[in-house]
């Protein structure tokens, strides 16, 4: 079975977004460690080199740990599940300063120095980005039993599953949100374990808490690098880029392109540097990427429409 040549854009995005989620675990670790410990300070080159160490194990668990990633999937899913129930009834249930319904659903606060419209819009990059990548198993249809019915299943059921528990616990965050200054401002990095802290009022609590999405960004990781490193392979099976016949080569042993997982590693890790001079920049790259999505899918629709 041949799958479709990745548009270049397609392409560029999903290495892009699993340099984002190499960033997002690194901020997860760091943020727990300084909460553990208030005296460290984060600094930006600490999140780099986390990131870094992120990519270079997700690389090594799919060179050498090819035939485990049907159950690393199997695993992280009901982990997630798991984690989501934990996660917000835990907050629900040990918060006593919950932010009244007309905070969450009526009271629109911007603090972006843009008008109100265009704050709205920037804002949409953050659910526009919680929207990428469910199209992984297509990339994987290679690899999948039964790929013309199991893939389209994968892709629908994240998208059931990911709308109704993201909903939920957007939610409850929202609820048990503390002091909007104090979020944004934590010491930590990431506001969500801010939250965690501030509902439980417990640095044990709050990091048991983090630790569960930290796991969860960690294997996605995993996920991301087999998923980048499909494309680049597939690209250069059709010649699409340079030194093709090295990018498109299956290891014999291993049974899979080695050299097209190096190259997404590299590219992960070249996005994630960015982050070493500039927080703009990198925050842009997020974004063209997860534009670039939204486009490229919105194109496939578009004979439907």
């Amino acid at each position: 079975m041949t799958i479709t040549t990745p548009q270049t854009d397609c392409e560029t995005g999903i290495l892009a977004m699993g340099a984002t989620n190499n960033f997002v675990a690194a901020n997860f670790v760091l943020g727990t460690a300084q909460l553990n410990h208030p005296d460290y300070t984060i600094e930006r080159w600490h999140t780099v080199l986390v990131a870094y160490l992120i990519a270079f194990v997700a690389t090594a668990s799919n060179i050498f740990l090819p035939h485990a990633l049907n159950k690393i999937s199997k695993f992280i899913l009901v982990w997630n599940i798991i984690a989501f129930f934990v996660c917000f009834i835990t907050i629900l249930a040990t918060n006593d300063q919950k932010q009244p319904a007309s905070f969450v659903f009526g009271e629109f606060q911007n603090f972006s120095g843009f008008n109100a419209p265009y704050g709205a819009i920037v804002g949409l990059l953050q659910s526009a980005f919680g929207m990428c990548c469910y199209d992984a198993p297509s990339h994987m249809t290679e690899e999948i039993k039964n790929a013309r019915k199991q893939a389209p299943r994968a892709i629908v059921m994240s998208v059931y599953i990911g709308a109704v528990t993201g909903f939920v616990f957007l939610i409850s965050l929202s609820f048990c949100m503390g002091d909007l200054e104090t979020m944004a401002g934590t010491a930590t990095g990431v506001p969500v374990i801010e939250i965690f802290f501030h509902s439980t009022g417990s640095v044990a609590g709050a990091s048991t808490l983090a630790s569960l999405i930290a796991v969860i960004a960690l294997v996605c990781a995993n996920s991301l690098m087999a998923e980048g490193s499909r494309a680049v392979y597939a690209f250069a099976r059709d010649h699409g880029l340079p030194f093709s016949r090295t990018f498109s080569k299956v290891s014999k042993k291993r049974q899979v392109p080695i050299y097209a997982l190096l190259l997404t590693c590299v590219v992960q890790m070249a996005f994630d540097s960015i982050y070493f001079g500039t927080t703009t920049g990198f925050n842009t790259v997020i974004s063209i990427a997860t534009q670039g999505f939204c486009m490229f899918f919105l194109r496939r629709l578009e004979p439907w429409c």
